[in-house]
C-alpha cells in the first residue's frame, strides 16, 4: 500500500482521548480486509470482498505484545507488518482489489485505516492464496 489514511472514526477516538482524556483502548488484534471500491475516510462507500462462498475473510494481525507490526521507521514513522499476512483461496471470482483496510473486529466492527494499493490485483476462483508480503502494509503519519 503506498499510503494510508486514519479514518474519521479513529481521528475522532484520538482527538478524544487527547482532548477530553476519553479512553481509548486498542484492540490487541486487527484484521486486514481487501476492498473491490474502495472507501471514503467516513468509512462509507467502500466494497469490501463477499464473504459468502469465496473462501475470503480478513487476516489476523496481533498488536501490543507480541507485536507484528514494526515500527516506527523512516522520517515519515512509517509502520510496517513483519508477517506474510495470507489470506484465504479463493473459490469464486473476488474481483479488482483495489485497496486495503485495517479494521478492529473479524467482521463488522471499525474501519481504523484505509489504502489504495499501487497496482491493482485480480482474483479470480482457483488463484492461489493472496497474501500481502511482510513489510508491504504501510501505515505512515500524515506530514504536511
Amino acid at each position: 500500500m503506498p499510503s494510508s489514511s486514519a479514518t474519521d472514526y479513529w481521528h475522532q477516538k484520538m482527538m478524544d482521548f487527547v482532548l477530553k482524556g476519553a479512553p481509548l483502548v486498542p484492540a490487541a488484534t486487527q484484521w486486514i480486509g481487501l476492498f473491490t471500491t474502495v472507501p471514503a475516510l467516513n468509512g462509507q462507500g467502500g466494497v469490501e470482498v463477499s464473504t459468502s462462498g469465496t473462501g475470503y475473510g480478513r487476516v489476523a494481525i496481533v498488536s501490543g505484545t507480541g507485536s507484528q507490526w514494526q515500527g516506527p521507521t523512516g522520517s515519515t514513522k512509517d509502520y510496517t507488518n513483519t508477517i506474510d499476512l495470507q489470506f484465504g483461496i479463493p473459490t469464486a471470482n473476488w474481483g479488482n482489489i483495489l485497496g486495503a483496510g485495517i479494521f478492529d473486529a473479524e467482521t463488522g466492527g471499525n474501519l481504523l485505516y484505509v489504502g489504495t494499493l499501487t497496482t491493482a490485483k485480480q482474483v479470480n476462483n482457483g488463484d492461489g492464496a493472496p497474501r500481502i508480503l511482510a513489510g508491504q502494509l504501510k501505515i505512515s503519519r500524515a506530514t504536511c
